[in-house]
């Protein structure tokens, strides 16, 4: 499976867990190898200016490297945008949407700030310029799990309830491009921690059993590295100053058992995970940095192609 021919990339999971530096640097794989992408967050702390060295992403797309480009938008902006597209002239949008009475009626629709974020993104990946996508791959930074379900769920909701018209015809292209594996793959994004291992394990069901959305592959990110392996001379160094009590062999047997420890914690819930989440996974490595900057996207961006990517023999 090769998620670079994707069209739609979503990448959910709990907050804190790195999803935002993972959606990066699959984007940043995917311009890599030629495909002009569009990594697309709302309503974030935009983080993208810092990992690639440049300015602050907001609400207009910004080129951030070749073939990569950047937004940060938000429910007025999304409106904004799918008002346009629909009624086509911006005075009429004005006519419309800028209407007071308008306005006050669109604020006491539940989700549809959310469907226009949505909408925003299947927008994106429909886009056409001179009759070829404008996006080849559309990179999703998603909200947090509870509410990624849940904005994910709108068109389903709308199906079932609203009258036929633009807006079902609309949400029923949105159900679609989700649904077709061929166009759109789901990464959730996880730590091997107790927390965010339960919760990725119920967001996978519940994508699952509620939208038929399955896990296209499992990212667990920031994993201890393996400093100690089994028979190893560094093993045979720990174990011989392991009865140390006092001064830097002491120090050094502290934080190696610590090494240790941390790498057992993570391979418990590594376990867990493969057990509990049936799709292919992949693990980043934890970066040892006060902070992401381009060269750790970099880094990132090229294990990810290398895990994301066709497999050979």
């Amino acid at each position: 499976m090769n998620i670079f021919d994707k069209r739609l990339i979503l990448v959910a999971g709990k907050g804190g867990v790195g999803r935002s530096t993972v959606a990066a640097a699959i984007a940043a794989a995917s311009a890599r190898r030629g495909r002009k992408t569009l990594l697309y967050e709302h309503e974030a702390n935009d983080r993208y200016g810092d990992f690639f060295g440049t300015d602050t992403v907001g609400p207009q797309i910004t080129r951030i490297r070749e073939n990569l480009f950047a937004v940060n938008t938000n429910p007025a902006a999304a409106l904004e945008e799918y008002g346009l597209m629909v009624l086509r002239f911006k005075r009429v949008y004005k006519m419309v949407f800028e209407n007071r009475v308008t306005r006050y009626f669109l604020r006491a629709i539940p989700g549809l700030d959310d469907y226009a974020i949505l909408g925003k993104a299947w927008f994106h990946t429909m886009e056409e310029e001179r009759g070829r996508p404008v996006w080849d791959t559309v990179v999703f930074d998603m909200a947090a799990s509870g509410h990624s379900l849940s904005m994910l769920r709108i068109p389903w909701v709308i199906l079932d309830t609203v009258p036929e018209g633009p807006l079902t015809r609309d949400a029923r292209s949105v159900k679609k491009l989700l649904l077709d594996r061929r166009r759109t793959s789901l990464i959730l994004v996880t730590l091997a921690e107790e927390m965010p291992a339960n919760e990725a394990r119920e967001l996978s069901e519940a994508m699952a059993t509620q939208l038929s959305l399955d896990v296209a592959r499992l990212v667990i990110n920031q994993v201890y590295p393996d400093r100690f392996p089994a028979e190893s001379p560094q093993t045979a160094v720990l174990d011989a100053v392991a009865d140390e009590t006092s001064g830097d062999l002491a120090a050094l047997a502290a934080h190696g058992r610590l090494a240790v420890t941390r790498r057992e914690h993570n391979e418990k819930y590594i376990e867990e995970l493969r057990k509990a989440v049936f799709a292919p996974h992949s693990e980043l490595p934890l970066l040892f940095e006060p902070a992401l900057g381009p060269e750790q996207i970099q880094a990132l961006s090229e294990i990810v192609e290398r895990e994301l990517g066709p497999k050979t023999a």
